[in-house]
C-alpha cells in the first residue's frame, strides 16, 4: 500500500525530469541557426580583417608572395651583380601591389559567403556541427562558393592589378617590367625559363586560400574555445561539443 502511495510522486518526478531534459535539448532548427550564427561571426571577422589595409601584406599566414616562376627568375637575376638591385626592387613592388589587389577584392567576397551560409540546410548543419573535422563548415563553404568567388574576385583583382596603386605604378605594370627584364636576364643565364603565370588568376587563387584559412581559424576557435562563443545560441549549440 505504501508503495502505491509513493508511485504518483515517483511518476511526477520522472515527468518533471523528462520535461527538463526535453527543454534542454536543442531542436534541429536551433542547431542550424547556431551553426549559421557561428559562421557569420567568424566569416565577417576574418574577411573584414583581410579586407583592411595590410590585411594580406602584413599577415605572414596569408601574405601573397611571387609566383614560383617569377620568384625563380628574381633569384637568378639577383645573382648577377648588375641586376641585383633592380631585381629586389621589382620583387618588393610586385608583392605589395598583388597584396593590395587581394585586399580590394574582399568586399565582393563577403556577400557570396554570407549567402552560402544563409542557404545551408538543417541536414547540412547537423552533419557539419557534429563532424570530427574541425573546419567542416569552412570546407562546406569552400565547395559551395569557390567557383563564384573565383569569377568575382578575379574580375576585381584584375581591375586592381591595373590600377596605379603605389608610386603611380600598377601590379600589371610591374609584371610587364619583370617579364621584359626576363628577356635581358635570359641572355646571360641559360637556365632561366619563361614566365607563364597568369597574374590575375594566381593572385585570385592565393587570395581565396587566405580567405578560407582565416575563416577556418575562426571556426576552430568557436568549436574549441568557449570564450569565442559571443551569444547564448552559440554557447548552447557549441556547448554540446565540449
Amino acid at each position: 500500500m505504501n508503495t502505491l502511495k509513493k508511485l504518483p510522486l515517483f511518476l511526477s518526478f520522472l515527468l518533471l525530469f523528462s520535461c527538463d531534459e526535453f527543454s534542454n535539448k536543442l531542436s534541429d532548427s536551433e542547431i542550424a541557426a547556431g551553426l549559421k550564427s557561428a559562421l557569420e561571426v567568424g566569416a565577417n571577422y576574418a574577411l573584414k580583417t583581410l579586407g583592411s589595409e595590410n590585411g594580406f601584406l602584413l599577415d605572414q599566414a596569408v601574405k601573397i608572395g611571387l609566383p614560383e616562376d617569377a620568384a625563380d627568375l628574381i633569384k637568378l637575376a639577383a645573382s648577377v651583380p648588375i641586376f641585383n638591385v633592380m631585381a629586389k626592387e621589382l620583387e618588393e613592388r610586385l608583392i605589395r601591389t598583388i597584396n593590395r589587389a587581394a585586399e580590394t577584392a574582399i568586399d565582393d567576397v563577403i556577400p557570396i559567403v554570407i549567402n552560402a551560409i544563409t542557404d545551408m540546410t538543417i541536414q547540412d548543419a547537423q552533419a557539419i556541427l557534429f563532424s570530427s573535422n574541425e573546419i567542416a563548415a569552412t570546407d562546406y563553404l569552400r565547395v559551395k562558393t569557390y567557383d563564384p568567388l573565383t569569377v568575382v574576385c578575379r574580375s576585381v583583382i584584375q581591375d586592381a592589378l591595373n590600377k596605379k596603386i603605389i608610386l603611380d605604378t600598377s601590379a600589371q605594370d610591374v609584371w610587364g617590367e619583370l617579364t621584359r627584364f626576363y628577356n635581358q636576364v635570359a641572355v646571360l643565364i641559360p637556365s632561366a625559363r619563361p614566365i607563364e603565370t597568369n597574374l590575375s588568376l594566381y593572385a585570385t587563387q592565393k587570395a581565396l586560400d587566405g580567405v578560407f584559412l582565416k575563416v577556418g581559424n575562426e571556426e576552430v576557435k568557436i568549436r574549441t574555445d568557449a570564450s569565442a562563443r559571443i551569444n547564448d545560441l552559440l554557447k548552447r549549440v557549441f556547448g554540446q561539443l565540449d
